[in-house]
């Protein structure tokens, strides 16, 4: 029976990063981050008595919040009414789209994952070894011509003892030199990459309702003023940041509509209030409860190797250079350190770059390098030069 498809969330799978961890981003995080704008940011102060006091802030819930919503304000347990006060209450949640006002906190994507970091995987140690990018030559961890045991087939077969190569054409069997200026740079190239995964964000949108408290109108208008005169920018918002380093835009939404006892308080002390909304665009990023999978998954780059087949019209050659005789006697000068051929010429990859095939031009005859596009506009090219594909492979 096939297996059915079903749409990615991003905790499929079992592969989990070692060694990594990531601070998840929930509620609880825009609770705490609106609540210290007003505790601690905002920082209310009133005069008491001709003495500065801080005003103290609640996050109301249940019972002690349904004072708040009437006409009473919260008393201490000698009966004694805490005022001024703040105090805020978590009213509603919903789910966010982008098309509603004030937008998204992130990009607003349909994506199963988010990648949250890349890194080098610890495998990339001994992959550098092999192909050896920066032609390291007198070192036996990593791949050198040096360290083929034959010398039968090009570049070379078997390996000596305790030392490491591979026949792969790159710069770790090169004849050139070591490339210092490249490890300098640290530059980011054929590497294995770890890339490391969370679910992709579930955006919601809070509203709060904060209600201040005071006892008497010049106090409300100093909170009021302190408030809308420490609002970012031009707008109607904050900038908010929770204790793990999650940035929210918290709008002031609406009108503050006052409240007060104006009209009977022949019997009990006087009380105003002042309430209003604020919606702070979110998301959930990461949960980790009880009953949820580790929201960490790791894929890991792959180097492509790709195997090329070709056809020419003609039989290719790899000529040889032509030496005179006093050049040969400092021919073999390299044998202990390079692969060389009878005759004392380095030996040579067979691949499109150093094999040439005969061309007939105008009765002479001479070697043509083997080219694998078509001619270019004006350019004269002879057909039998020309290299066809039969067949790419990649692994």
């Amino acid at each position: 029976m096939a297996e059915k498809e079903q749409l990615k969330k991003g905790y499929e799978g079992f592969n989990v990063p070692e060694n990594f961890s990531f601070p998840s981003c929930g509620i609880e995080d825009v609770d705490r981050a609106l609540f210290e704008l007003f505790d601690k940011r905002l920082s209310f102060e009133v005069k008491v008595n001709e003495q500065t006091t801080k005003v103290p802030v609640v996050f109301a819930s249940g019972e002690r919040f349904a004072l708040t919503r009437r006409q009473k304000p919260i008393r201490d347990k000698n009966n004694a009414l805490i005022l001024p006060l703040i105090a805020i209450k978590r009213s509603s949640i919903g789910y966010k789209t982008e098309s509603e006002a004030g937008g998204v906190a992130i990009s607003f994507r349909q994506n199963a994952d988010y990648t949250i970091r890349k890194r080098l995987d610890s495998s990339d140690r001994d992959y550098q070894n092999i192909i050896n990018k920066l032609s390291i030559k007198n070192q036996d961890n990593v791949t050198s011509r040096a360290h083929f045991l034959n010398n039968d087939v090009s570049p070379g077969s078997g390996t000596i003892p305790e030392t490491k190569t591979s026949r792969r054409n790159g710069s770790g069997i090169s004849f050139g030199g070591g490339k210092l200026n490249f490890a300098l740079n640290n530059e980011i190239g054929n590497n294995i990459i770890e890339c490391i995964t969370i679910p992709y964000p579930i955006f919601i949108q809070l509203n709060y309702e904060i209600t201040f408290w005071t006892q008497y109108m010049l106090q409300m208008n100093q909170l009021l003023e302190t408030m809308l005169a420490k609002t970012d920018g031009q707008g109607r918002e904050f900038q908010i940041t929770s204790n793990k380093g999650f940035n929210f835009t918290a709008f002031l939404m609406g009108t503050l509509t006052s409240g007060d006892n104006f009209e009977n308080f022949s019997g009990a002390e006087r009380v105003i209030k002042y309430s209003f909304s604020i919606r702070v665009p979110s998301y959930i990023l990461a949960p980790r409860h009880p009953g949820i999978s580790t929201p960490y998954r790791v894929f890991h780059t792959a180097p492509d190797i790709v195997f090329d087949e070709y056809e020419i019209k003609k039989q290719v050659s790899n000529p040889l250079p032509l030496i005179d005789a006093d050049a040969k006697i400092n021919a073999f000068i390299l044998t202990d350190v390079a692969s060389l051929t009878e005759d004392g010429v380095l030996s040579a990859e067979r691949s499109q770059n150093n094999l040439k095939t005969v061309v007939d031009n105008d009765g002479i005859k001479k070697y043509e390098n083997l080219l694998d596009r078509p001619p270019r506009k004006g350019e004269k090219i002879s057909s039998e030069r020309i290299l066809t594909k039969l067949e790419e492979t990649k692994d």
